[in-house]
């Protein structure tokens, strides 16, 4: 053993400790009871994916699947495990991801003890509280949160200049979410462009890492390519302007959501945004290091494709430059997303062309980030003039996001529920509704179900005619949804208007027996009031299930 032998091992036990306790944080900001909002619709998709024969004839189920990574790294567990235990195994893995590719990012920018564990529980609340396009990244297990973790160990090869990581990392994001992945990968572009030629490598020297990357990236890329190929120029962008306007324009076109909501996006991004420039400018003063090779203009020593480059070795603030740097660049993508918007707002199928690949959504991490990174420079980094004031920011650093999390478990203590049942007239309920289902129904029966029952599949395990959150991503499909969704629940109402029906009770017996004509389903699950005048086959407080059998006859029933 040598000298340093114990020196190193104590710097291990720190480094695990430090992932522990992000780890933590990761547990806290996203522990809720399973289901997750999305959980619902990544892991019944990726069950489906490896046992077609579930939930048979449902038709999100059925239409393109585009994340064939996640399916083959997580799906299969599905096989052979509840999905309540796959999500729980999804997290912890997708947790761990996050915790040790964090840690490695804000190691390479802060090298000081627990810094990362400051700046991750800061970060999960600045993205809680000043997303503009709804991004997240800590909460229910699905592609993007191995994404991300992958996009960290990229930033952190970044901070370090080393380019031979950065490109594979971001492959690796890539396969698992494209549009992670390669917006990661053209805000680093835009970074290595900004650089001055004498401190960068070339592109020459990067190549093969670059290919390396896209290699890395196919399995997320040609799945998402083959959606569009089977349909018409004509029902693509049909099918991209109901995604991007009517579906997810809160993450696709904000500019076209109310107005009072947009103002309250814009006023939290911007405060975000002057913090950032904020500690762009005082870091930029603060840092006394600068090498008289640096101060003089003299290039420094140009990194190789596999080194840590000179200027991050000579120039504790290099990283940070990299990393707000990188910010910068996702915040240029954002504008040009804006800008886009704008120059497009009459013509729709155009505009939703570029906008369907989510030009707002890195923003929304990057500048979270870069903003903890900075701000975490300035009180942990050694300056010739001590402050009182970073003191002053290390208490607020710790306490308000504390409070966060703490406002955040004494919201689940009082509402003991899964994201995914929010919505539900009654939770307990409902599942109690399910299980009827799952014990008393055949496997292929084809239900009826409320608008926002988007967890009905991951308690029934029966196949649902339509719900709000399961959109597919395939032109025809996506088609199909919107027919059906504006079918079943909608309708003109006295003022001209386009409305959605409160429940499925509320539209009647004649009106449901016409859709069960129609769509063939089987049976109804409806909020117990208004009944419905059809044979009831389960009953609880809150939640009816109806057969529809007689539908199918010529003697409709009757409203009463």
């Amino acid at each position: 053993m040598t000298l340093l032998q114990p020196i190193e091992n104590e710097k291990q036990r720190q480094r695990w400790l430090e992932i522990a306790l992000v780890f933590v944080v990761c547990f806290i900001a996203g522990g809720s009871l399973v289901p997750h909002v999305n959980e619902t619709h990544y892991l019944a998709k990726a069950k489906h994916y490896w046992q077609p024969d579930w939930c048979v004839g449902d038709l999100f189920l059925e239409s393109g699947k585009a994340h064939l990574t996640f399916y083959w790294t997580l799906g299969w567990l599905t096989k052979f495990f509840s999905l309540a235990t796959v999500a729980w195994i999804g997290r912890v893995a997708a947790w761990l991801a996050l915790a040790i590719s964090w840690q490695r990012c804000s190691r390479s920018i802060l090298p000081y003890p627990f810094a990362a564990c400051i700046t991750a529980i800061l970060f999960v609340t600045l993205v809680d509280w000043t997303n503009f396009a709804g991004e997240w990244v800590v909460g229910g297990v699905e592609a993007k949160c191995f994404a991300y973790a992958f996009v960290f160990w990229g930033l952190a090869a970044l901070a370090k200049e080393q380019w031979s990581r950065v490109w594979p990392c971001f492959g690796l994001a890539g396969a698992f979410h494209v549009l992670v992945g390669g917006w990661s990968a053209i805000a680093t572009a835009m970074v290595w462009l900004s650089l001055p030629k004498k401190n960068r490598l070339s592109i020459h020297q990067m190549l093969p890492a670059i290919l390396v990357g896209v290699i890395l990236a196919l399995p997320g890329v040609v799945p998402a390519l083959l959606l569009a190929q089977t349909a018409t120029v004509e029902t693509v962008d049909q099918a991209n302007s109901i995604y991007v306007f009517h579906r997810l324009a809160h993450h696709l076109a904000p500019l076209t959501i109310p107005s009072p909501e947009l103002a309250n996006k814009i006023l939290r991004f911007s405060l975000l945004l002057l913090g950032f420039v904020w500690l762009r400018i005082l870091c930029t003063r603060q840092s006394p290091e600068m090498t008289p090779r640096q101060q003089s203009g003299t290039p420094a020593t140009v990194p190789s494709a596999n080194r840590t480059s000179n200027l991050s070795q000579t120039c504790p603030l290099r990283p940070l430059d990299l990393m707000m740097r990188f910010a910068v660049a996702t915040i240029l993508i954002s504008v040009t997303g804006l800008v886009w918007e704008l120059l497009t707002w009459n013509h729709p199928i155009l505009a939703a062309r570029l906008l369907k690949y989510y030009f707002f959504r890195l923003a929304d991490v990057a500048v979270p980030m870069a903003t903890c990174m900075g701000l975490g420079w300035y009180i942990f980094a050694p300056t010739k003039k001590p402050s009182q004031w970073r003191m002053i920011l290390l208490c607020m650093a710790m306490l308000l996001p504390s409070l966060h999390l703490l406002h955040l478990s004494k919201i689940r203590f009082k509402n003991p529920y899964p994201p995914a049942d929010s919505k539900l007239a009654d939770a307990n309920s409902f599942r109690d509704a399910c299980r009827w289902i799952q014990d008393n129904t055949p496997l292929d029966a084809l239900f009826l179900v409320p608008r926002h029952a988007q967890s009905f599949k991951w308690y029934a395990e029966r196949p649902d005619l339509i719900t709000w959150k399961d959109v597919p991503q395939s032109g025809e499909a996506l088609l199909t949804w919107h027919e059906r969704m504006s079918d079943v629940h909608k309708y003109d109402n006295k003022g001209g208007e386009y409305v959605t029906y409160h429940t499925l009770g509320s539209q009647g017996t004649k009106r449901i027996c016409s859709l069960a004509a129609k769509y063939e389903f089987d049976y109804v699950l409806a909020e117990e009031y208004p009944p419905l005048q059809l044979p009831i086959a389960y009953s609880n407080d809150h939640y009816t299930i109806y057969e529809t059998q007689e539908c199918h006859n010529d003697d409709t029933p009757k409203d009463e």
